[in-house]
């Protein structure tokens, strides 16, 4: 995949990373109301995101993705850790969520909201971390590109330049004696 295919791939993800993310926040509002069958209905529908979480997870365990699939060698090591770090607090988030998720019940929901929130909380920071370091990373880009196309450019003209004086000066050594001028005309 060329960078500019992985980076509309990592875009489409942040677009999922955030639906899922306030699609979380909508059940938690509704898991903590006061009508009961609401609670159960969206603790229920929590449960269902086990895997939609695991998604996320695959997502910061995928070795840094946006560091492995653009090219970001004009990061600073500070951004590389902040990524990095970013993805462990959000494993830790998914995970304490799932714990109290599974232990969660139609009467004891508030234990899970806190977590959950968590969860909505850093997915959200951590997209609109990286959707800024991709905006910096797509500009670099082209900026380099045509920074890359004008150096071409001028590089063909002079090589084309020399290749022309280099021809006519060996012509003028190759051509037969019949075609020199000749000293007396």
């Amino acid at each position: 995949m060329e960078d500019r295919q992985r980076t509309v791939y990592l875009r489409e993800e942040h677009e999922v990373l955030l639906n899922i993310a306030a699609r979380i926040e909508k059940l938690l509002e509704s898991a903590s109301g006061n009508d009961f069958s609401e609670r159960v209905t969206s603790l229920s529908e929590l449960r269902g995101f086990e895997h939609r979480l695991a998604g996320v997870v695959e997502h910061c365990h995928a070795g840094d993705r946006l560091v492995e699939s653009v090219d970001v060698s004009h990061l600073h090591p500070e951004e590389r850790t902040r990524i990095e770090a970013e993805h462990e607090q959000i494993i830790r988030a998914v995970n304490s969520f799932s714990e109290e998720l599974k232990c969660a019940t139609g009467d004891r929901t508030m234990a899970m909201i806190l977590p959950g929130m968590d969860v909505v909380k850093w997915l959200r920071a951590h997209v609109a971390y990286e959707r800024e370091l991709l905006g910096r990373i797509a500009v670099l880009g082209r900026h380099r590109k045509k920074t890359a196309g004008k150096k071409k450019t001028i590089n063909e003209k002079k090589s084309r330049h020399i290749a022309k004086r280099k021809t006519s000066g060996r012509a003028a050594h190759v051509l037969p004696d019949t075609l020199e001028s000749h000293p007396e005309l």
